[in-house]
């Protein structure tokens, strides 16, 4: 709002020494300008240039406006603003209360400096009361002092296109939050009581449009990181394609509410088309987020993130940071699932029809770092997993289960059976776009399988190795001459709960899994 009065005064200005000639009237604007914003800002203050019309319309233009805080020499200037002007008619100038259309403000920079360490003294501490000399240390009071005996006056609108608002952390090592006001639109309230503002702002990445508006103020001349803010938004034709190895265009709406160097926000997303480059086949997600936007740091924190696809959800609770000695920020999150559907995940993930399905859980610990890398090749994750009452949606893969599942009772002629893969899941790992698994683990009626390897989410490619535990001894796998044989061998193949304990591989592709003995292979058991 401290502003907002230097503009005003400025008008005041100019009806007090209209009658010295305009000449005149300029140079004393000049000097109001710097002085009044020196005293209310408690900084340095340069103007370029500053020109005067005076007819049926009172007009000023000015130029090159730089306003620097005291001791701060070496930190961006607090306001800068490339041009600015001021517009009222001059019947309006001598109406009472006075009143000024439009002030409008190109190339509008503000830099809020990280805050300051507050020391008070044991003798003022509690007592409120004033330094020496009297004058005011509330930043509201002293935000008004400039005029506060002066005439009083009407600010309709400002207008401050183009406006750039940077908030910077106590870390100089991080970068500082940029918000970038494509258009402004300020109404000023009462003297003391925040502004209204309507916004339109650029979204750098995902590329798109986001509209605002709500309040803002009164400024806080004192620290600035402490100016109330709070509003609501619309975040319109989002390309997530920026992103690479992601698409599908996201809609967002919300609100927030805090101080400049404190944001909290909350809000709901919608991406009907979103889209992995690996699934290649677009699936709807909604999110429900809350958010603290921490000025101090730079860091976003998200308590938490609750996402929806399918009929499954994920929660997930952490945060956007930047890590020392990276340019860019980093997305690090806890996940959880719990009764969700592995077809759902696995849509988004692979190509084509899912080929398992069955409830899904899973608890992860999520990174993705900065950078252009294709977001399944930064991607990284780590945790466990499990699936109930799972089975392979191929007849294929799932004739090849099921024979399995056979032989391992010892049943050799086809029947129609139970199906379902239990007990199911496993630790995974998440690197460079290969999902490593070791502690593989599940059951089909007669036999249980405990393997660990590699998939590919871009190869598809299976590398697995392990053990297959069956219900019977190898000779009851199969019949004739193949039996009798078998029988030399069962006593090296039994399993310490009776049965038989083969190597097993399983290679080939996620279309076409080639289930194998391994006797030469790795020696190393997966129990």
């Amino acid at each position: 709002m401290t502003l907002v009065l230097v503009f005003c005064g400025l008008v005041l200005a100019i009806v007090a020494g209209a009658a010295a000639g305009r000449r005149h009237v300029a140079h004393r604007l000049h000097n109001e300008i710097i002085r009044a914003m020196e005293g209310a800002f408690d900084g340095t203050v340069a103007l370029e240039d500053l020109e005067l019309s005076v007819g049926r319309e009172v007009r000023i233009l000015g130029r090159g406006l730089v306003l620097r805080r005291r001791g701060s020499d070496t930190l961006p200037p607090l306001i800068r603003i490339d041009v600015f002007s001021v517009e009222a008619g001059i019947v309006d100038v001598f109406r009472s209360p006075r009143r000024i259309r439009q002030v409008t403000l190109t190339g509008l920079a503000i830099h809020i400096p990280p805050r300051k360490e507050k020391v008070l003294t044991a003798d003022r501490a509690d007592s409120g009361a004033p330094p020496a000399g009297g004058r005011p240390t509330d930043s509201r009071e002293r935000a008004m002092t400039p005029f506060a005996n002066g005439p009083r006056f009407l600010l309709e609108t400002i207008h401050a296109d183009g406006t750039r608002l940077v908030i910077h952390p106590k870390d100089t090592r991080k970068e500082p939050l940029l918000f970038e006001l494509y258009r402004l639109t300020l109404s000023p309230g009462a003297d003391g009581h925040p502004m209204t503002y309507k916004a339109l702002l650029k979204n750098a990445k995902p590329p798109g449009l986001i509209s605002t508006e709500g309040e803002f103020g009164p400024w806080r001349a004192e620290d600035p990181g402490d100016t109330h803010l709070t509003g609501s938004y619309v975040f319109s034709n989002a390309d997530l394609s920026v992103f690479r190895g992601l698409s599908g265009t996201l809609f967002s709406t919300g609100g927030f509410r805090g101080v400049l160097r404190r944001i909290e926000a909350w809000g709901a997303t919608d991406t009907p088309d979103f889209t992995v480059r690996t699934g290649a086949q677009p699936v709807r997600l909604e999110t429900e987020y809350k958010a603290i936007i921490d000025g101090t740091n730079g860091d976003t924190l998200l308590q938490p993130v609750i996402a929806r696809f399918g009929s499954s959800e994920v929660v997930s609770y952490g945060g956007v940071y930047q890590r020392e000695g990276s340019h860019g920020k980093s997305v690090v999150l806890d996940t959880v699932m719990e009764d969700g559907r592995i077809e759902d995940v696995m849509r988004l993930l692979v190509p084509g029809t899912p080929p398992l399905v069955g409830g899904l859980s899973f608890t992860s610990k999520m990174d993705l770092p900065p950078g252009d890398l294709d977001v399944v090749d930064a991607l990284q994750l780590q945790g466990t997993f499990g699936v109930e009452d799972a089975e392979f949606a191929s007849p294929r893969v799932q004739g090849k289960i099921d024979r399995l599942s056979m032989r391992s009772r010892g049943q050799l002629e086809e029947t129609t059976d139970e199906r379902i893969v239990s007990d199911l899941g496993g630790v995974f790992v998440l690197r460079d776009a290969v999902a490593s698994f070791s502690k593989l683990t599940f059951r089909v009626p007669g036999a249980r399988v405990s393997i660990e390897g590699d998939y590919g989410l871009t190869t598809q490619a299976l590398d697995f190795q392990g053990r297959l535990f069956m219900q019977v001894k190898i000779s009851k796998t199969q019949k004739g001459i193949k039996s009798l044989l078998l029988k030399i061998v069962d006593p090296f193949l039994a399993g310490k709960s009776g049965g038989t304990e083969l190597p097993i591989k399983i290679t080939g592709t996620r279309a076409d899994p080639k289930i194998g003995q391994n006797f030469w292979g790795d020696k190393k058991k997966s129990r």
